[in-house]
């Protein structure tokens, strides 16, 4: 998928900075805040990964021809479609991904009070952070966001519209009438003309005999029968045309086929307490195409996401070496990510699948306070590179 970026946007708090001691930065999650109190902070988020689907769905609607039942009669075609028929497939899958902020890890930052200390916190427009007393350079690309996408449907709804001659055809109908003449029965013949329409196979005769008229001259073409010497260009026009009026006169006998592309768009936000079951997109048949998730027709189209689970004996050991008894400002919150394989199940089929960073199925700790400096990776949330500010820095 195409990916489009989010221009830099920097929220700092900086003020001017001198030679002395820094109070370390504290930060905290927002359901920690004292109500009413909410001081002189600053608020970032923490990214999560949204899964997008895209699904392309190709019906085709085959409409026989009018002619359809003397096809085999004037021009020998046994493979013709007979009967009006509509028939949806899944003709392509695509797994992406993009992030956003994630509504249950917001943070707050507390200002410095002290006047002589300096802080830079860089945000980008979503207010995802980016870095902590590190200076990005402007225009750095951030983070990738999906590309709105605008689905336009092709469509070939071809009609039966040729006709060699009119509908209509004289009528000779020859009246015969006895009347008496003096003593004798003189019959009276009477001629009486009308238009009625041709029946069907009356036209069907005769586009069939234009059919193979047009055949006949496509050969004389390119046999050289013609005594007018064309350039090869003119030759190559004329049997072009030809052959397109005969594939249209053709329909008429074999019918069309009418091919339409619908795109379909499935977002689902994963959480990672809820991974055990299918999530259900849609369901699908050939013959109806896309239902609503509830319908009672057709497979069901579920999607799956299988952690790695390779942050789960991290989780243990932070867990192990938190003392819930101790109520200390802890710094910098980050994300470590966790791979997760997609799959998308037609049915009981696979139909697609890959292997996505998936940011809320791994875990969120943080750095102890201290006088440091960080770079985050924009896309996952989890920290790039850390270190100790140089106090004699400006």
């Amino acid at each position: 998928m195409r990916k489009s970026l989010l221009p830099l946007f920097a929220a700092t708090a900086l003020l001017l900075a001198s030679c002395g001691s820094h109070k370390p930065v504290t930060t905290g999650h927002i359901n920690t805040m004292e109500q009413g109190k909410p001081g002189n902070v600053l608020y970032y988020s923490l990214p999560r990964t949204v899964t997008v689907i895209d699904v392309e769905v190709t019906m085709t609607k085959k409409i026989p021809g009018p002619y359809a039942e003397f096809a085999n009669r004037y021009l020998g075609l046994e493979d013709v479609i007979r009967e009006s028929s509509e028939e949806h497939v899944i003709s392509s899958v695509s797994i992406n991904s993009f992030v956003e902020p994630d509504p249950d890890h917001i943070y707050y930052v507390n200002f410095p009070e002290d006047e002589d200390d300096k802080m830079l916190l860089t945000l980008n427009e979503a207010g995802l952070i980016q870095s902590f007393n590190v200076k990005l350079e402007e225009g750095r690309p951030l983070t990738p966001m999906v590309e709105s996408k605008h689905y336009n449907e092709l469509v070939n709804e071809a009609t039966f519209n040729h006709y060699v001659e009119g509908i209509l055809v004289q009528q000779i109908d020859t009246i015969i009438e006895t009347v008496p003449v003096d003593t004798l029965l003189v019959q009276r013949q009477t001629l009486r003309r009308s238009w009625v329409e041709k029946s069907p196979g009356q036209r069907a005769s005769e586009v069939a005999e234009h059919i193979l008229d047009i055949r006949e001259k496509k050969l004389d073409l390119i046999s050289g029968f013609q005594e007018i010497n064309y350039s090869k260009e003119a030759i190559e026009y004329m049997y072009s045309e030809m052959d397109r009026i005969e594939n249209d006169y053709l329909d008429l006998f074999t019918g069309i086929s009418s091919t339409r592309r619908i795109n379909y768009r499935f977002v689902q936000r994963p959480e990672k307490e809820d991974i055990a079951r299918r999530h259900r997109l849609f369901r699908f048949s050939a013959a109806g195409g896309l239902q609503p998730s509830d319908s009672g027709t057709g497979f069901p189209v579920t999607i799956t996401y299988d952690r790695s689970k390779t942050t789960d004996g991290l989780q243990s050991q932070i867990a192990r070496h938190t003392d819930p008894r101790r109520r200390s400002s802890p710094g910098f919150h980050y994300r470590i990510p966790e791979y997760a394989d997609l799959v998308l199940y037609v049915g009981e089929d696979k139909r697609a699948e890959a292997r996505v960073l998936v940011n809320q199925f791994g875990i969120v700790t943080h750095l102890p306070p201290g006088d440091v400096k960080i770079e985050y990776h924009p896309v996952t949330g989890s920290i790039k590179s850390v270190g100790l500010t140089n106090k004699e820095e400006d």
